[in-house]
């Protein structure tokens, strides 16, 4: 009995040599020449700072560039080319937007081009001749009938009509009004601005943020009927009403308890939005397989976003040498230091790197909606978003009121959610092995959704998330590879192998 203990002893203390031998192999591949080779070229002006609509597709490149290193390194590609495409529209403002009142014998008596489409659907909404409905405030909705409906609600509510507040937008109060409303199925909901405001401050401001170019990922839903919210002046319900004054005076009566509903003989026209341009952004999908026969069916994903924000108006190239090259180039050593091993880890791992974070996370929104990997196998989400830079003096002191603030050289920021508690454990073990100091203080409740690590926990998907902080280059054309301390992304690169290499080989791993 003496001689097996001893020979079971012996063989486990063999085994984990063999195992720390590896991992020691496979983490001298993770080296500082390789970084700044690999961030060189994705943090240089001839990417245009790899966006959507440059003039040179330095988002292409860079997505090929990813997708050559995986193939050359040997990695699986997890999809055709190891490219997942992702749809997306390119929403432009209309150019002939319009809005119309004709009364019951058909004549025009109002028209103008002072209407904003709300809702972000794409494509052009449209309605001809349609009846309305007058909802006043939009207070009291619980028994109205407003299915298929073309339905007028007013800006503020009774209480702020009548009283000394101010007119001015209320995002959050409109937008829980507008859903409610919403959910009744109306044809179409047309928001009035306030007619005490006689200078239309309200509707420029919203005209300003809504009408300008913008990005979505296509989904199914992306439908030209869908119901739109739109928001036109109190001129187009004076129309309505019949002559100018009408529709101050109908609020005025509403805010004293009159009945709000109000259907009128006019009819409404209307025309809002453009046809989207589709474009195809593409994640990088890439993974090395498990060993084990039942465990390779099990996954750790490592992502980062390669994207950033592309050129200014100004001809200044933002090239995100931080945001996210950084990240983007540590996934990339880490996937070599896992493609080396001789002896391959039990669980497969699984290198995305993901588009469009910068526009919305729209990337790693899509994988999350059509994984490759089932996500119910996903035992882990491993994030790495701006990883380079460590606190360069007063300069950085830009984000001192931050919970954020850029760290010094040992500190690292660590988010996890509350999906496998142990994560968080092997996490910081790991962080005292390469004697970095995990700050775990980043409010929930506000980071877990601040990248494309959201999506992951969405869907109950373990997940941690690294990062450096926040900068004085931050979204800036500062966001050079001169202040990147590739130090600093090797300890990171080497704590993604350590903590990964610890998952993929976990024996039992359950939440």
């Amino acid at each position: 009995m003496l001689i097996r203990k001893t020979v079971l002893v012996y063989f486990s203390i063999l085994a984990f040599l063999f195992s720390a031998s590896a991992q020691n192999e496979a983490l001298s591949k993770i080296d500082i020449p390789d970084l700044k080779e690999y961030l060189t070229f994705i943090a240089s002006d001839e990417l245009q700072g790899r966006a959507l609509g440059t003039e040179v597709d330095g988002l292409e490149i860079t997505a090929n560039y990813l997708a050559d290193y995986a193939k050359e390194i040997g990695l699986k590609p997890a999809v055709d080319n190891y490219f997942q495409i992702v749809p997306i529209l390119h929403t432009v403002p209309g150019t002939d937007d319009f809005i119309e009142v004709k009364n019951k014998k058909g004549k025009s008596v109002y028209r103008s081009e002072e209407l904003v489409k709300l809702t972000q659907t794409s494509g052009i909404f449209s309605l001809e001749e349609e009846p309305v409905t007058f909802i006043g405030f939009g207070e009291n909705i619980e028994s109205l009938d407003i299915n298929d409906k073309l339905v007028i609600v007013a800006q503020g509510s009774a209480e702020s009509f009548s009283g000394e507040e101010k007119f001015e937008w209320q995002n959050r109060v409109e937008s829980t009004k507008i859903n409610a409303i919403m959910e009744k199925q109306p044809k179409a909901l047309l928001v009035i601005t306030n007619p005490k405001d006689t200078e239309n401050k309200t509707f420029k401001q919203l005209q300003g943020w809504m009408s300008r170019s913008g990005y979505s990922v296509k989904t199914n839903d992306d439908i030209t009927t869908q119901p739109a919210v739109l928001l036109a002046t109190s001129k187009v319900a004076d129309a309505l009403l019949g002559k100018k004054g009408q529709y101050l005076k109908y609020l005025e009566k509403v805010a004293a308890g009159s009945e709000a509903v109000t259907e009128v003989a006019e009819t409404l026209s209307l025309k809002s939005g453009a046809e989207p341009e589709l474009l195809e952004a593409k994640n990088v999908v890439a993974y090395v397989e498990g060993s084990d026969p039942v465990l390779k069916n099990e996954y750790v994903v490592f992502m980062a976003h390669y994207d950033h924000l592309g050129v200014g108006k100004d001809g200044d190239v933002y090239n995100g040498a931080d945001d996210n090259g950084s990240g983007t180039v540590a996934i990339m050593e880490v996937a070599e230091a896992f493609a080396s091993l001789k002896e391959k880890q039990k669980r497969s791992i699984v290198f995305l790197w993901v588009t469009c974070e910068e526009k919305g996370h729209f990337g790693s929104s899509y994988y999350c909606d059509h994984p490759l990997f089932p996500l119910d196998k996903t035992v882990a989400s491993i994030n790495l978003d701006m990883v380079g830079r460590v606190y360069d003096g007063p300069r950085d002191d830009v984000w001192k009121d931050s919970p954020k603030k850029v760290k010094d050289f040992d500190g690292l920021y660590t988010l996890s959610n509350d999906v496998w508690p142990e994560l968080a454990e092997i996490n910081a073990a790991h962080c005292a092995d390469l004697g970095l100091v995990p700050d775990t203080s980043l409010p929930k409740e506000r980071f877990l959704r601040a990248s494309d690590h959201y999506h992951f926990h969405k869907y109950g998907v373990p997940i941690l998330n690294y990062a450096t902080g926040y900068h004085a280059d931050y979204h800036k054309v500062g966001d050079e590879i001169e202040r990147i301390n590739f130090e600093k992304i090797k300890r990171v690169a080497d704590l993604c192998f350590l903590v990964g290499f610890d998952l993929a080989n976990k024996k039992d791993i359950e939440f």
